[in-house]
């Protein structure tokens, strides 16, 4: 075999290109994105568009429908599922798997442009938007302080939200609480009455008086200059002393309405709760952080937390930051625990390997050797596989980890049987060198045949094109990853191994010894068995019926028993309460009722 020979004659360059794979598998370990679950884009499409002070039958019929006539020549839809509400339309489509979801957000938006104008004018132009799943905080931050909601909701949205925007990996901040500043004309029913005021003149009125119009270039000499017409409100004095037409002659709005700077209305609160210290604030916004795609969740979380004490130096006397929730914790977690598993895999298969290949008589001897030799294959293919998982775009979750857990067993697997052939011909007189190549090549094609018969197990899983295979995806790959470097280890670096530190002599140990005559034992029970089975055709065709009958009846009494999940149940340690309440309450109504339920849970708890 070429590669066995390569590797026992050249030592030194094959040694090179082994230590090149661990170097790089090295650096794409530290580069790979951290996440929890794999990096999945679901064909989800959603269109939202707002229509203030419309009903649901006339978001239904200017909006919700037009929208969807326009859609649904879009190809490869499966299905469209739209929400008439008061004030908004939601529509979701549903593209096939094989749809690419960036394509179908495309496409989705050229149609909804091509039908604007058939929109009503009042309505604001549709969101177009791919649902992601991966879109979600993964660090909340709260902001309180002995200051109004208007100028706590101006701090999160004019500082903090571009601060956090400029950290590497964050996509977007939400914000929730405060008070959005508003400027309020008030006017009052009689004074428009008496005046025959036009409301929506009057909008418009307010609308182009508000704006800076480019006014083009003049030119003096050999200098160009551009002109801006500058006419945006600067203060609420302005908007009294503006002029508008009424019946009786142009008025000035103080005349006829009250001009305040206020808020807008609060359709959003955010509460904060400590339950350790039972200290509650309602005068709090929460600032949650989404990362990016490309994001890594840990080094997001890191980066935030590092950043706070700068960004709290630049806040008003009073305020305060804290972090209230961090993903990233149960992420690393997660992710220590599993690669955990894979170190003691490759303990306990090291273990067995020395139990078993080891002779107790010769502890401090040259037979530990072979041992190395074996164990030496699990940890390079592993970190040779970091090296495609980087190069296949994929992630550090809990699938790839897995994908290697399952794997751990497979890469000695292939090394024992070299190993064991090139102890067969040790035993027959030859020199390490001429055992290790005339072994590596004479099991070359089994073992080649049987590394194979795993690979083809995983790749139809990685070619699924359902949702199930969307998930499965990164695991089947990271173990066909991790099988073909066993299988280039098993015939460069075990033979490599053999020619150099194996010694003449080998000794079975007394443990291989037992479990021999144990497996030989074991072995003619098997074959009386069979022999016994298979003496009639009867015989044999009774067992097999037997075995279908007690196939059906453990389906029939314990699969009903068994649950069906699509993704296994993760404890996070965290409850998350959802409360809807009837169509109606205000903030104030929803506020009593969630104290009571905190109450309720506070008596749980004590």
């Amino acid at each position: 075999m070429f590669l066995a020979k390569v590797s026992i004659n050249r030592p030194v360059l094959t040694t090179v290109g082994i230590v090149i794979f661990l170097i790089f598998g090295l650096i794409a370990y530290f580069r790979l994105n951290l996440n929890l679950q794999p990096d999945v884009e679901i064909p989800y499409v959603t269109v939202q568009t707002i229509y203030p002070g419309a009903g649901p039958k006339e978001i239904e019929t200017l909006i919700t429908k037009r929208i969807e006539d326009a859609v649904s020549t879009i190809s490869q839809i499966e299905r469209i599922e739209s929400y008439s509400l008061d004030g908004v339309s939601i529509i979701i489509i549903e593209f096939q798997l094989g749809k690419d979801v960036n394509v179908a957000n495309q496409e989705t938006k050229d149609k909804v442009d091509e039908i604007l104008n058939d929109i009503p004018p009042d309505a604001e132009k549709p969101i177009v938007q791919k649902i992601d799943i991966r879109l979600f905080p993964v660090v909340d931050v709260v902001l309180s302080g002995n200051l109004s909601p208007r100028q706590l909701f101006e701090i999160a949205d004019k500082t903090l939200k571009d601060r956090f925007s400029q950290i590497d990996g964050v996509a977007k901040v939400q914000i929730t609480g405060g008070q959005e500043r508003e400027i309020r004309v008030v006017l009052d029913n009689r004074i428009v009455y008496e005046n025959i005021i036009s409301l929506p003149q009057l909008t418009q009125i307010l609308q182009a008086n508000n704006m800076d119009i480019p006014g083009g270039y003049f030119q003096i000499g050999n200098q160009e200059y551009t002109v801006r017409l500058v006419g945006q409100f600067q203060d609420v004095d302005q908007i009294r002393e503006l002029e508008i037409p009424t019946a009786f002659g142009p008025k000035k709005i103080r005349q006829i309405a009250d001009v305040f700077d206020s808020g807008k209305d609060i359709r959003q609160r955010a509460t904060f709760y400590n339950v350790k210290e039972d200290f509650r604030n309602e005068n709090v916004v929460r600032l949650g952080i989404i990362k990016s795609s490309e994001g890594n969740v840990v080094k997001v979380a890191e980066a935030i937390r590092s950043s706070l004490p700068e960004i709290q130096s630049i806040l008003p006397e009073g305020s305060k930051l804290e972090i209230v929730n961090d993903f990233s914790e149960f992420t690393q977690s997660s992710f220590d625990d599993t690669m955990s598993n894979i170190y003691l895999g490759v303990l306990f298969t090291a273990i067995v390997l020395f139990l078993f290949l080891h002779d107790w008589r010769f502890l401090f001897l040259h037979d530990w050797r072979s041992t190395l030799v074996v164990a030496m294959s699990m940890p390079t293919s592993i970190i040779s596989t970091f090296l495609l998982l980087q190069a296949f775009g994929l992630t550090l979750n809990m699938m790839t980890l897995m994908g290697l857990s399952v794997s751990v067993g497979v890469l000695v697997a292939n090394s024992v049987v070299v190993l064991e052939n090139i102890f067969r011909y040790k035993k027959m007189g030859m020199t390490i060198k001429q055992a290790a190549y005339k072994g590596t090549s004479e099991v070359g094609v089994a073992v080649l045949a049987s590394t194979l018969t795993n690979i083809v197990v995983f790749l139809p899983i990685a070619n699924m094109s359902s949702m199930v295979g969307l998930w499965l995806r990164e695991l089947a790959l990271a173990a066909v990853f991790a099988t073909i470097f066993s299988l280039i280890m098993s015939f460069t670096l075990t033979p490599l191994l053999s020619s150099i530190i194996l010694s003449k002599e080998h000794a079975t140990g007394k443990l291989a010894s037992w479990f021999n005559k144990f497996e030989t034992k074991q072995t003619d029970l098997y074959k009386r068995m069979l022999g016994v089975v298979l003496k009639s055709k009867l015989r044999s065709f009774l067992t097999f019926a037997g075995s279908i009958v007690v196939f059906i009846l453990v389906m029939m009494i314990f699969g009903p028993k068994l649950g069906f999940e699509f993704i296994p149940q993760t404890d996070d340690g965290k409850i998350n309460i959802t409360v809807e309440l009837p169509s109606g309450y205000n903030l104030e109504k929803q506020r009593r009722q969630y104290g009571l339920l905190r109450k309720e849970l506070k008596s749980t708890r004590s």
